[in-house]
C-alpha cells in the first residue's frame, strides 16, 4: 500500500500530540511513521510550496513540493486519478475536497487527527510489539465495505473519540433468583374401606332350619 499524506493538514492538527511532540515538522513526522504500524509502507509525503531545508527520509519515503503554482491537494488528486491501482493507496487528510476526489477513484482514506493518534499510541509501544496493520482484508473489500455500511470520514473522526463506556461487574451480572424448593408431594392416604354387605353369609333356607333345631 502506498501513503499519500496532506502533510501541511496532517501537521496543523491540534489536541493531538503531547507537548513535547508539538511543532515535529516533516523530519519528525517521518519518524513517527516509521516507528509506527505503517513504517514498512511507501510514504509520499506532499507539501505546498518549495523545501527550506532538505530532509534525508529513507528508500520508502518521498518527500514532495509542489512549488509556487501547484497546490498539495491538487497533486494529491492527480496522483490518484493517475494511479492504475488507485484501490492501493490510502490518502491521508481530513479535506473534503480531496476526499471527494480521491473516493470517486476508489482509494480508501483516513482523516488526518485519527492517522496523526495513530502514531502517538504506536509511539508508547515497544519496537518489538509494534502493531501492524492486518493483512487479511484487502483495500478493495476494505472500501466496499465502508461504501456498502456508509463509513465516512466523520463517522471514523466520531467513533475515535468516543469514550468507551465504563462496564461494572455487578451490573452485568443477573440478579439472584430465588431457590425454588421442590414441592414436597402429599403421602397418599389409604383408606380401608368397609364393605358392609346386606345380605346373609350363609343362605337363608339353612339358617331358618338350624333356627329350628335350636328350638327343638
Amino acid at each position: 500500500m502506498e501513503l499519500l499524506i496532506d502533510t501541511w493538514n496532517v501537521l496543523h492538527q491540534t489536541g493531538v500530540l503531547p507537548a513535547d511532540s508539538a511543532g515535529i515538522g516533516t523530519a519528525g513526522l517521518c519518524k513517527m511513521i516509521k516507528n509506527s504500524r505503517w513504517g514498512r509502507e511507501k510514504v509520499s509525503l506532499i507539501c505546498d510550496g518549495t523545501p527550506s531545508d532538505a530532509h534525508e527520509l529513507g528508500v520508502r519515503y518521498q518527500l514532495v513540493f509542489t512549488g509556487p503554482i501547484k497546490t498539495a491537494d491538487a497533486e494529491i488528486m492527480e496522483r490518484v486519478a493517475n494511479s492504475s491501482a488507485p484501490r492501493s493507496i490510502l490518502v491521508v487528510t481530513s479535506d473534503r475536497e480531496i476526499i471527494k476526489s480521491i473516493r470517486k477513484r476508489g482509494a480508501q482514506q483516513i482523516g488526518s487527527a485519527v492517522f496523526l493518534q495513530s502514531l502517538v499510541e504506536d509511539s508508547h509501544l515497544p519496537t518489538s510489539k509494534t502493531i501492524r496493520r492486518p493483512s487479511g482484508l484487502s483495500p478493495k473489500l476494505a472500501q466496499e465495505w465502508k461504501e456498502h455500511f456508509g463509513i465516512d470520514e466523520t463517522v471514523l473522526e466520531e467513533l475515535h473519540n468516543t469514550p468507551m463506556p465504563e462496564l461494572h461487574r455487578d451490573k452485568l451480572l443477573p440478579n439472584k433468583e430465588a431457590v425454588l424448593k421442590p414441592a414436597t408431594p402429599l403421602a397418599k392416604q389409604k383408606t380401608k374401606r368397609i364393605v358392609q354387605s346386606d345380605e346373609p353369609v350363609l343362605p337363608k333356607d339353612l339358617l331358618e332350619e338350624a333356627r329350628r333345631l335350636l328350638c327343638d
